[in-house]
């Protein structure tokens, strides 16, 4: 019977099942069981790369950092190009050359308040709609463990920076910072017309800055009125003026950018930014106008996923902090991947445990209309009082 069964055809037929279960096996134990991930992402590469082009519409220096990173050495068939200006230049833009009937962008970093204008204006596509790699769908490698946005849906507007929100610079040959312990101590009537204050009416900064005051429940629209109306602020609108008022000693304090500060102190000027974290009322985290959104009709929508996945990876967020030391008048910015080591970030841009700390980033923030009136209402209450 044995005979019967390894003869002739039956021979045949158990060697070819043989091959046929050891086959599968023989991959199992290699390890070379592909996910479906991995064809989608050869897909994309595949047709990125014929696409040949990927077009980010970018803040300047940011731009600059994110072209300087190893994206193109990684992927040396997809040309990288950065079209740079500012925010509200790059929304309007945009909104021409739609009208015209050309969609040139794919992706873009804008700040914080020009990309909402986009996603209001519907030109954005959910950005996760691009994601292929499972370490960039993977929102448990995200500080807080979810991914932020600034959009109200959450799809939108992606945060891939967070960093401490510097508001008050000081003259250190007039100014001792340990004095304050609260952002209520600005109104101590000694610094009535020595605070010199970015104008709110140019938004960026200023921007950020009143949204903190006015939405933190420790300070809020009361804080903002008295700032305006007692404290008799100089404005200025343009960088570094204030700044260097500062630091000739004509104001003691400036609610300034803290760039303009860092890069007076490094020059050896007597100017310094106080910790925020010695102000009771918390740390602001700002996202130093890092936002990625994905464009809807991108023209090379391959190129953008390829982009995209490969700067919100490990790899990518490690690299780009790595060029902002370069390239970024900050310096060194700490994404918000957990799993990206903070080693080369300056202590005061890093995160850090048990800092209360409050996101800039909620969309319950960005209607400007009420913190305007407010600080317009301040300023027409001191403009009578001085008349």
């Amino acid at each position: 019977m044995v005979k019967n069964l390894l003869s002739g055809k039956n021979l045949l037929a158990v060697f070819i099942l043989l091959i046929a279960v050891a086959a599968p096996m023989r991959h199992l134990v290699a390890g070379e069981v592909r996910a479906p991930w991995q064809d989608e992402w050869e897909k994309a590469v595949k047709a990125a790369e014929q696409e040949g082009q990927i077009v980010l519409y970018s803040l300047s220096e940011i731009g600059e950092a994110i072209s300087n990173t190893g994206f193109q050495k990684k992927f040396p068939k997809i040309k990288f190009s950065v079209v740079t200006a500012r925010g509200g230049e790059h929304v309007s833009r945009i909104m021409a050359e739609r009208r015209a009937g050309k969609f040139l962008a794919d992706v873009g970093n804008f700040g914080n308040t020009s990309p909402y204008t986009l996603y209001q204006s519907k030109v954005l596509e959910p950005i996760a709609s691009g994601f292929i790699l499972p370490e960039v769908k993977d929102e448990s490698k995200w500080w807080q463990g979810k991914q932020h946005f600034i959009d109200p849906e959450g799809k939108y507007i992606l945060v891939y920076v967070g960093a401490p929100l510097f508001l008050v610079g000081y003259n250190t040959k007039l100014v001792n910072p340990s004095g304050f312990k609260t952002y209520w101590d600005l109104l101590d009537p000694k610094w009535k017309g020595k605070i010199v204050v970015f104008d709110p009416k140019a938004g960026g900064f200023a921007a950020t800055r009143d949204r903190f005051f006015y939405h933190n429940p420790e300070l809020g629209p009361l804080f903002l009125r008295r700032l305006f109306s007692e404290m008799a602020p100089t404005l200025y609108a343009r960088y570094p003026q204030g700044e260097d008022w500062l630091a000739t000693g004509k104001y003691s304090l400036c609610l300034c950018r803290h760039q303009s500060i860092s890069e007076a102190k490094s020059q050896g000027l007597p100017v310094d930014l106080m910790e925020p974290a010695q102000f009771k009322e918390g740390v602001g985290v700002e996202t130093r106008a890092k936002t990625m959104v994905l464009m809807n009709q991108a023209p090379h929508p391959n190129a953008a996923k390829v982009f995209l996945n490969w700067f919100l990876s490990r790899e990518g967020q490690s690299d780009f902090q790595k060029t902002g030391a370069k390239y970024l008048d900050a310096g060194a910015e700490g994404s918000l991947r957990i799993d990206v080591p903070k080693d080369d970030i300056p202590a005061r841009n890093r995160l850090n445990p048990g800092v209360k700390y409050v996101p800039q980033w909620n969309p319950d923030f960005f209607d400007m209309k009420p913190i305007a009136k407010v600080i317009n209402e301040a300023q027409a209450d001191a403009a009578k009082k001085k008349d």
